[in-house]
């Protein structure tokens, strides 16, 4: 009973909290998810690149996966035309594997294969950002550390990941809405999509609230896909009218609470989760994903 007490307490205390900071990011440049009949990736891009200037958010780091091109090679201009719409690129390895899945040596050979195009198209700008694909940071602590010190080595920095909505499988449901011209389903898309933003917000400055007493910046992820590109005017006014305000990627690293989250050269840091634990509190529960929604939908 007491717990459940502190837990709403925390709750309460997130909401009456003003202004979180978040950083946007997107991963999968230049290409995620199916793609539906008459779009482009360029267009798609298009569409992220208008929508982030129009609400002012501060440059944003793309992720990219390099052998995405050799699959779509009509989407390379895309890493182009995102450093043309003043946005940065970082390194999300050169096919996308989990760290967990394959050798520490294999997994150093992907980021450093995925290096030569995003230093091409990002030129003098800082491109040493790297994203973990499935944000898997090994099986096991010496698999953590050993590619932590790689990335030191190579200076670069981690852009962990601190809220988002798990919004990696709504093109291929949008695809086939579109196809059938469902609208009714596509507006059922469009509500789960921003209720589970705002769940996973909430969620995030709670476990934040709960670990440290405060809230922190904010590392969000999204992907560069059509229903993301479709939505996004309306998650960032989402995200403003809760009362967020938008920073860099450089920025929100530089909270001492959370700094060793983004360092590898720092010793790497427990889990949120287990912080939250260590000082006798309830881990809020996380937001359900309705992945099983998401696969039935138009089909």
């Amino acid at each position: 009973m007491k717990r459940a007490v502190i837990a709403a307490a925390l709750l309460l205390s997130v909401s009456a909290a003003a202004e979180p900071k978040i950083a946007v990011t997107f991963d999968d440049l230049p290409v995620h998810g199916t793609l539906p009949d008459g779009m482009t990736r360029l267009q798609i891009a298009q569409q992220v690149i208008d929508a982030l200037k129009a609400a002012g958010i501060p440059p944003t780091y793309g992720f990219v996966n390099a052998s995405l091109i050799d699959k779509e090679p009509a989407a390379a201009p895309v890493l182009n035309l995102w450093r043309g719409g003043g946005n940065l690129l970082g390194n999300h390895t050169f096919a996308h594997p989990g760290l967990s899945q394959i050798t520490t040596a294999d997994y150093e050979t992907e980021i450093v294969r995925n290096e030569p195009v995003i230093a091409a198209a990002a030129e003098t700008s800082d491109w040493h950002w790297f994203r973990y694909p499935f944000l898997d940071e090994g099986k096991d602590a010496v698999q953590r550390a050993e590619i932590r010190g790689f990335l030191a080595g190579r200076g670069y920095r981690i852009a962990t990941v601190g809220t988002g909505l798990n919004d990696w499988d709504y093109p291929a449901p949008y695809a086939r809405c579109l196809a059938k011209n469902d609208t009714a389903a596509i507006a059922k898309l469009e509500a789960m999509y921003l209720k589970r933003a705002e769940d996973g917000l909430v969620y995030s400055r709670a476990l934040a609230t709960a670990a440290y007493g405060r809230d922190v910046p904010y590392v969000l992820l999204l992907h560069i896909g059509s229903f993301q590109a479709h939505m996004l005017p309306r998650l960032l006014a989402q995200y403003q009218a809760s009362g967020a305000t938008f920073i860099s990627l450089d920025e929100a690293a530089a909270d001492p609470l959370t700094r060793a989250y983004f360092d590898p050269a720092l010793p790497a840091p427990q889990s949120m989760e287990k912080a939250v634990a260590d000082r006798g509190l309830p881990v809020p529960p996380q937001p359900s994903g309705q992945a099983d929604v998401l696969d039935a939908i138009c089909k």
